[in-house]
């Protein structure tokens, strides 16, 4: 089936498996396409833009997701999760006359919200969408971490620092997609791999400086062995300067973009499956970043065990889950955001253990509710019906004449965040002029008012540096150097060292940070290929391969758009050229 996306106006099409998929669970098919989708999904997920406010409950000061001037009442963890407040108190009957999405709206401004989604940590400060973690300073979307700050989907580690998408890693530093990794810095895509700076694609490695595609090896630089004296001796060289590490990563980002053979698609112990970093999992499609995954298409950031859903962004341990964002534990929930244990649940929001419910907003342990409003079972079954049926023949339309029938997520228009406040901003960036283009809130925040008292070329070497750099507000360098293009990416204009990560500086020679850890977050995920991907054949050349002197011929799909520099090899070539 082709269809032209309401959003973009581009075409996609929607294939015979899709179909039966929205037939099983009963929604009509979508409008928008997949990237559209994913946008609009990601707009109502904010995890790194805080923001000092009230708590309207308690009155105390708090961090939070949501500004001061939200429409709607914020509540700090402790009130929000207390017996002060029913979520019921705010229900709602159900109006003929007016379409859901204004209705859903009206709901959105009374309903308190939590001011940060996290549960079960000790001692995080300035954390969301972090859970069971002990001691982490301004890390997001993470969990069962101890002594980590600075990270995005930081899984079951320790005292890691500046990092994406790790697992079960230990004293990392500024890498992304490691996996049981441990005193790994300034590296990408490997695992096992201990005592070692600048690798990528690297597996079972120790003592490894600047290398690439290595396995099972130890005392390497550049792809070559080197003695035990002169790996110490270039390492300690290495750590010296700041600017000599610079200068050696923008070589070695380099050189794995023009001499690293790349895997069309990153990922192991698969059967069936398209897309990037995908583990474990059977029949996977278009996804990016899944364990352990089953039946699923258009999934992104999923955790274990999801199974038979499409469109999902960081849900876990959930089947038959549809445009959702961070659903977990659930089962037939349909368009929702921040919600755990719930079944057949649709558009809903930071709902909790409910079953049977329609349009509501911070329900916990409830059944048979609609806009907040509890029904006995029987009356709930009659008017879900006739309120989907009512969804069709009076939509909800906005600015740019986009309709909202029953079966699309909710309307960009009712999120409390902004586009370039949410991570919606960094799956599927657009400048300031598209997003509002598109009907998009885009936050054109002021200037913080705080003065830097160190500038960034100021700072001393770590050799040097005391705890008086503490005290210090240092200007950020994104900032300095280039002021509008450091908003696109929210740089905080100036930033602190911690004591815990000065510590950790010390204990491995590594240089103190120029830039803020926005600047920094935004420079290490730029390193990573987003969720798009295109048809590509492979390019090895290499005669001694199983397909001789002809070039291969094997076809796939990769996240390695056709411009790219790097070399990209189908699995059977790979397996053959680095195992």
């Amino acid at each position: 089936m082709k269809k032209v996306c309401q959003n973009c106006k581009k075409n996609f099409e929607i294939k015979k498996e899709d179909l039966n998929f929205y037939e099983r669970i009963k929604v009509p098919p979508p409008t928008f396409c997949p990237k559209c989708r994913l946008a609009r999904k990601l707009v109502w997920r904010n995890e790194r833009s805080l923001y000092k406010r009230t708590c309207d409950l308690c009155k105390k000061d708090i961090i939070s997701m949501y500004k001061a001037s939200a429409a709607f009442p914020v509540y700090c963890h402790d009130c929000w999760w207390s017996d002060e407040w029913n979520p019921l108190d705010y229900g709602m009957d159900y109006d003929f006359d007016l379409p859901f999405f204004e209705q859903f709206r009206q709901l959105s401004e009374k309903v308190p919200r939590a001011s940060s989604y996290e549960t079960k940590n000790v001692d995080c400060n300035y954390c969301n969408y972090c859970t069971h973690s002990r001691g982490c300073y301004l890390l997001f979307g993470s969990w069962f971490d101890e002594n980590c700050g600075y990270g995005q989907t930081v899984l079951e580690s320790k005292e890691c620092w500046d990092c994406l998408f790790l697992k079960k890693c230990e004293l990392c530093y500024s890498s992304s997609d490691l996996v049981q990794c441990s005193q790994v810095h300034f590296s990408q895509n490997c695992s096992n791999c201990i005592d070692s700076m600048f690798l990528y694609d690297c597996r079972n490695c120790q003592n490894c400086l600047f290398s690439w595609n290595l396995r099972n090896k130890n005392y390497h630089i550049f792809n070559q062995p080197v003695s035990k004296e002169k790996f110490n001796k270039f390492k300690t060289e290495l750590l010296n300067f700041r600017d000599v590490l610079e200068k050696n990563w923008r070589e070695f980002k380099k050189s794995v973009a023009e001499k690293a053979i790349h895997k069309y698609m990153t990922g192991e112990r698969n059967h069936d499956v398209s897309g990037e970093l995908i583990y474990g999992s059977k029949n996977v499609k278009n996804s990016y970043y899944i364990h352990d995954g089953e039946n699923e298409k258009y999934a992104q950031r999923g955790g274990v065990g999801q199974k038979d859903s499409m469109d999902v962004f960081g849900c876990h341990s959930g089947e038959l889950i549809y445009e959702c964002n961070s659903v977990d534990f659930s089962s037939r929930c349909l368009f929702g955001s921040n919600a755990e244990n719930n079944v057949n649940v649709s558009y809903a929001i930071d709902c909790e253990h409910a079953n049977n419910a329609f349009g509501c907003i911070g329900l916990r342990k409830k059944e048979y509710c609609i806009l907040n409003k509890q029904y006995d079972e029987k009356t709930y079954k009659e008017l879900l019906p006739k309120i989907t049926a009512h969804m069709d023949t009076l939509p909800f339309s906005d600015n740019r004449g986009r309709i909202y029938k029953y079966g699309e997520f909710f309307p960009p228009k009712l999120s409390p965040h902004a586009y370039n406040e949410s991570i919606a901003q960094e799956w599927v960036p657009l400048k300031k002029d598209d997003a509002v283009k598109l009907g998009y809130a885009w936050d054109s925040a002021e200037e913080k008012s705080y003065e830097p008292t160190k500038n960034w070329r100021d700072l001393p070497e770590i050799n040097k540096a005391d705890n008086g750099i503490l005290s210090e507000i240092i200007l950020c360098q994104d900032w300095d150097e280039n002021k509008e293009k450091a908003q696109n990416h929210k740089c905080t204009k100036a930033f602190r060292i911690i004591q815990n990560e000065l510590s950790f500086y010390k204990r491995f020679g590594i240089p103190l940070p120029r830039k803020c850890p926005n600047s920094r977050y935004f420079e290490l995920s730029e390193l990573r290929n987003k969720p798009n991907f295109w048809p590509r054949s492979c390019m090895c050349e290499l005669k001694n391969h199983a397909h001789g002197v002809k070039k291969c011929e094997n076809e796939f799909e990769t996240s390695y758009s056709p411009d790219r520099p790097e070399i990209v090899y189908c699995e059977t070539c790979y397996q053959q050229e680095v195992s």
